[in-house]
């Protein structure tokens, strides 16, 4: 079984968001990386009517190159001062990475595959093709695939002694699509696939991603110098589809880092 898998919705988390009224008091004690992780899944799957699909359908799949690394460090921090037993079990248990994808399925009561991808390439590429090939197979009718970054203090450290700069443009964000099968559902496009190829190059180049470029129907854009650049670039461009020119079905984003291809369709 193979079926056509289609994007039917797409959330870009905005810079002021507002946890939902029936969120707070579950999302009281999360931290950021979970509250946007749910908030734009919610948002994202709020978007679609109303079907049939039982929880068990459906997969949660997260993409990120840092993860909750301030909570990390907040965890690790606490375990040096306090010692061994003191430690915040809330504050440990939401430094695990898959503990949003946990907080995802149990809030919008998903009980299919939950996963957490970690790459400091193009994690949500990667996390998107999982989807796509359990949708595509039958495994499950719907995925939410989520791309999240909160970044941290360290990171931005590094990144002003790289380029002996006092900004870093980098900016907390999230971005939720869903993937159903064509034909179940109206959508954006159809997503074909998505190859990507991976190069050995120096650290700094995937902290700063020099030369990060987007290219499709005709237009190469250069991208920001941050983890979610080529996600919000790629949520924009699809969700402008229908009134781009069908030039060619193929975006491609290149870096020094790789190469990766997305293959759409009308």
């Amino acid at each position: 079984m193979n079926v056509p898998v289609i994007v039917s919705a797409i959330e870009q988390l905005p810079r002021d968001y507002v946890v939902p009224d029936e969120l707070v008091r579950d999302l009281r004690r999360a931290d950021a990386f979970i509250q946007m992780a749910v908030v734009s899944a919610f948002a994202a799957v709020s978007r679609l009517p109303a079907d049939k699909l039982q929880p068990e359908e459906v997969g949660v799949f997260i993409g990120t190159a840092f993860g909750p690394l301030e909570t990390n460090f907040e965890s690790l921090g606490s375990l040096i001062d306090d010692g061994e037993g003191h430690i915040s079990p809330t504050l440990f248990s939401h430094s695990v990475y898959n503990a949003a994808a946990g907080y995802v399925a149990r809030l919008l009561d998903i009980r299919g595959p939950a996963m957490t991808i970690t790459n400091y390439g193009w994690p949500f590429l990667i996390a998107m093709e999982e989807a796509r090939l359990a949708v595509a197979s039958g495994r499950i009718g719907r995925a939410v695939v989520i791309g999240v970054e909160t970044y941290s203090a360290l990171l931005a450290d590094a990144y002003r002694r790289f380029f002996q700069v006092e900004t870093v443009p980098w900016e907390r964000s999230a971005v939720a699509w869903v993937l159903e099968p064509a034909g179940a559902a109206k959508g954006f496009c159809r997503l074909q696939g998505i190859n990507i190829k991976e190069f050995e190059v120096e650290p700094a180049d995937l902290l700063t991603r020099r030369g990060e470029t987007l290219t499709g129907c005709g237009a190469v854009s250069e991208l920001a110098r941050h983890p979610m650049a080529y996600v919000s670039a790629l949520s924009e461009a699809v969700m402008s589809f229908d009134k781009l020119p069908q030039l060619s079905n193929c975006w491609s984003i290149k870096a020094s880092f790789g190469l990766a291809e997305i293959n759409l369709d009308r």
